[in-house]
C-alpha cells in the first residue's frame, strides 16, 4: 500500500473525479486503515444495511456526510500517493470484522475472520509464510485445458517454479469465454469478483461481456508468462497411470494431427464442465435450411438477423441474454421455454465503470480489495440460509423457509413491475418452484423484452423441425428463418470424451457409473494417484459467488499438497477410500435438506439418478477451511525410498 511518486495536476484531477464516484462504504473502510481513526464507522458515518445485491454506493447517508467522507478520502489518497504509510497496515481480526460488519450493515460472525484476512491479502499475524519447497528433478505437471482453471493452476506453478505444460484442444486461451460469443454474452457475476485475486484488471463494465473476459484471461496468461507453456490444437484421448513408474502417460493427437504420448508426474484436469453443448436430437433437425446454432457455437462474426423470423429455444442464462440483445433487430422473436426462471435485478448490470473509478480500483489495492470483499459477501454466504428446507414452514408451498419466501415475494413484485402493461404474461414467466431451486439468474431486460410487440413466449418444447419451421409438443407450427439453441450443456458426464485409467487399469467413468461423478473436495478420486480435477463434481456454489473463488481454493489445496510432497520426498498421493466415501456421504446428507433436493425440481445440477452432482452444499467459509491445508493422513502415500525398495 505504498507509492512514491508525487501526483501532477492531471493525476489530481483524475483522483478527485474518482473519489466523487466511489463507493462510500468502501471509502470508509479504506479510511480506517489509512488514518487509524475509527470514527469513519461510528455515529453519523454508519451506512444503512446493504439490500439484496446492490452495491449501496451512497451508503444511505446524507449528502453532507458523504461529502465529508469523500473529502477525507481524497486527502488521504493524495498523501498515500506521495508516500505516506497507512496508519493500520494490518488490522487485527476484531477490527476487520467490525469494519466489515458496519460496512454491510449486518453482524459478520467471528469465524469469518481468517477468510476476510485472506481476501484482503493481509499477512497472517501468526507469522510469515514459508518458502515453497523445490520440486524434485524430473517433476513435471500436465494441465489439460487452457481456460480459467488451467490458467489458475499454471499461475501458481509458475510462481513456485514447477515445470508444466498445458495442452489445449482449441486455438486460443480462454475456454468457455473463447467459445461463447453469442449476442449479449456476459458474466452474471460482478467483474471485480469474477477475476483472479492475484491479477487485477481495469474492467470497463461492472458485469463484463464475454469478449472482455477473454481479453482479461489472455492478458493474465501473457503477463505471467504462461502462454509459452501452452500447446494449442492438442486433443487428449486418454491418460493412464503407470504404477511401476508412478507416472502418467497421456495419449494425444498433436498439432500436426499425429499420435503422441506425453509423460507427467501429475495430471491436472482443467477441462471444465460447460464445454459439451446439448442440442436435442429431433426429427427433421438436419432438414432446416436456415442457420441453426447453439449459443456456444455462435459464429464470432455474428449472424444476419435483420428482418428475420428467429426462434430461440430455451429460457436459461444464455437465452436470457440473447433475447434482449436481438429483439429490436429481428422481425419476430419466438421464445420456446420449458420452464420459467427466477431472475434477480441488479442496478449495475450492463452499466459501464467510469474511467476514473477503473483507475482507482486498479491503482489503490486497499480500495479494490475492500470493494471486492463487500461484493463477495453479497454474492456468497449471505444467501445460504435461503436454501435450507424448513419442513415446518407451510405458509406458501412455493417457498421452503421464511427467508426463501421473502425472496419469492420480492422477486415476484419485481417481475410484475417489469411486465408493466403486460400482466397477462405473468402466468408464463412466474416460476412454480421456490427461488434458488434452479440457478438464480440476473435480469438484463428479459422481462421487458417479452412485452415487445414482435416477441412471443411459448411454453413447451420443440418436438420436430422442418425446412422453414419448428413444431412444438403442443402441436403449434412456428415459421423460422433462424434457430438459436440456448439448450445448455451436458455437465454431468465429467471428463468425457477423455478416458482416464488409474491403478490396475480401472476406468474413472466405470467407477462413476457414467454420470454419477464424485470426488473428495471435488478434486481427487481414489485409485487415481496424482490426478487432480479442477471444477470437479460438487464444486459449484449454488447460492452464488464466483467460480474463480472455487478454483483458487482448489489450486491452494493442491499447492499445499505438493509442498508437503516435495518436502517429504513423496512420489504419489492417492486419496483414501474411506475419506472419499465419508465426504460424499456428507455431500448427499447436506443436499437432502436443501432446495435442490427437497423441492423435487430437476435441473442440470442433477444426474440421471436424481443426485445433485454439480452444486456444493457447503457455505463458502466451510470450503475455505476444508481447502486451507491438505492433510496427508487423508491419502495413501508412496515415498521415494519406498518406491525404490
Amino acid at each position: 500500500m505504498t507509492a512514491s511518486e508525487n501526483l501532477d495536476q492531471g493525476e489530481r484531477a483524475w483522483l478527485g473525479e474518482a473519489v466523487k464516484l466511489a463507493n462510500i462504504p468502501t471509502l470508509a473502510a479504506m479510511l480506517i486503515q489509512m488514518t487509524g481513526d475509527l470514527k469513519w464507522i461510528e455515529g453519523r458515518f454508519v451506512p444503512t444495511r446493504t439490500r439484496g445485491l446492490d452495491d449501496n454506493d451512497d451508503g444511505g447517508l446524507p449528502d453532507a456526510v458523504q461529502d465529508e467522507i469523500r473529502a477525507a478520502a481524497l486527502n488521504e489518497l493524495r498523501a498515500w500517493f506521495a508516500g505516506k504509510q497507512p496508519a493500520i497496515p494490518n488490522p487485527d481480526d476484531a477490527l476487520l470484522l467490525r469494519i466489515m460488519s458496519v460496512s454491510l450493515g449486518e453482524q459478520i460472525p467471528a469465524e469469518y475472520a481468517p477468510l476476510v484476512r485472506n481476501e484482503l491479502q493481509l499477512p497472517d499475524p501468526a507469522g510469515a509464510d514459508q518458502p515453497f519447497p523445490a520440486s524434485p528433478p524430473g517433476f513435471r505437471a500436465l494441465i489439460v485445458g487452457a481456460g480459467i482453471s488451467g490458467i489458475c493452476a499454471a499461475a501458481k506453478f509458475e510462481e513456485a517454479g514447477i515445470d508444466y505444460v498445458i495442452v489445449e484442444r482449441g486455438s486460443a486461451m480462454g475456454g468457455v469465454w473463447q467459445d461463447n460469443r453469442y449476442p449479449g454474452a456476459a458474466c452474471d457475476v460482478p467483474s471485480y469478483l469474477y477475476s483472479f485475486s492475484f491479477a487485477s484488471y481495469p474492467w470497463s463494465r461492472y458485469f463484463a461481456d464475454s469478449r472482455e473476459i477473454h481479453r482479461y484471461l489472455e492478458k493474465v496468461a501473457s503477463d505471467l508468462d504462461i502462454i509459452r507453456h501452452v500447446r494449442f490444437g492438442v486433443n487428449v484421448r486418454e491418460v493412464r497411470y503407470d504404477e511401476a513408474r508412478r507416472m502418467w502417460d497421456a495419449d494425444v493427437m498433436n498439432e500436426a494431427g499425429e499420435a503422441e504420448t506425453l509423460t507427467a508426474s501429475i495430471v491436472v484436469s482443467a477441462v471444465g464442465a460447460f464445454n459439451k453443448p446439448r442440442i436435442p436430437n429431433l426429427p427433421g433437425l438436419e432438414s432446416f435450411e436456415g442457420p441453426s446454432v447453439h449459443t456456444a457455437q455462435y459464429p464470432d462474426a455474428g449472424l444476419d438477423l435483420a428482418g428475420k423470423h428467429v426462434v430461440l429455444i430455451g429460457s436459461g442464462a444464455s437465452a436470457m441474454q440473447v433475447a434482449p440483445a436481438i429483439a429490436d433487430e429481428v422481425a419476430t422473436l419466438t421464445i420456446v421455454q420449458r420452464t420459467a426462471q427466477w431472475a434477480a435485478p441488479h442496478p449495475k448490470f450492463k452499466v459501464e465503470v467510469p474511467e476514473p473509478v477503473q483507475k482507482l480500483l486498479e491503482e489503490v489495492p486497499v480500495y479494490r480489495l475492500w470493494y471486492r470483499l463487500r461484493l463477495s459477501w453479497a454474492f456468497n454466504d449471505k444467501l445460504y440460509e435461503a436454501l435450507q428446507n424448513d419442513p415446518a414452514y407451510a405458509e406458501d408451498p412455493l417457498a421452503i423457509n421464511p427467508i426463501n419466501d421473502a425472496h419469492r415475494r420480492g422477486l415476484t413484485s419485481y417481475i410484475e413491475s417489469e411486465l408493466g402493461d403486460s400482466p397477462h404474461l405473468l402466468p408464463q414467466v412466474l416460476p412454480d418452484y421456490p427461488p434458488f431451486a434452479k440457478r438464480m439468474l440476473l435480469d438484463n431486460g428479459w422481462f421487458r423484452s417479452l412485452t415487445k410487440p414482435n416477441v412471443r413466449l411459448v411454453t413447451g418444447s420443440v418436438s420436430s423441425v422442418a425446412e422453414h419451421s419448428i413444431t412444438t409438443d403442443g402441436g403449434e407450427t412456428i415459421d423460422a428463418d433462424v434457430l438459436i439453441w440456448a439448450t445448455g450443456f451436458d455437465v454431468v458426464n465429467w471428463l468425457i470424451p477423455m478416458r482416464v485409467k488409474g491403478i490396475g487399469g480401472r476406468d474413472i467413468h466405470d467407477d462413476w457409473e457414467g454420470d454419477n461423478a464424485r470426488a473428495y473436495l471435488g478434486t481427487v478420486v481414489p485409485g487415481y494417484p496424482n490426478f487432480f480435477l479442477f471444477y470437479g463434481p460438487n464444486t459449484q456454489f449454488g447460492h452464488g459467488g464466483s467460480l474463480i473463488t472455487v478454483l483458487e481454493r482448489q489450486v491452494h489445496y493442491l499447492m499445499s499438497l505438493l509442498g508437503q510432497m516435495f518436502a517429504e520426498g513423496i512420489d504419489s498421493v492417492d486419496v483414501r477410500n474411506d475419506r472419499y466415501e465419508e465426504y460424499n456421504a456428507m455431500i448427499d446428507s447436506r443436499h437432502a435438506d436443501m432446495v435442490w433436493t427437497s423441492t423435487g425440481v430437476k435441473t442440470y445440477f442433477h444426474n440421471s439418478k436424481g443426485r445433485v452432482i454439480v452444486n456444493n452444499p457447503f457455505r463458502i467459509l466451510e470450503v475455505w477451511k476444508m481447502t486451507e491445508h491438505a492433510n496427508l493422513d487423508d491419502f495413501e502415500i508412496v515415498h521415494h525410498a519406498t518406491a525404490e525398495q
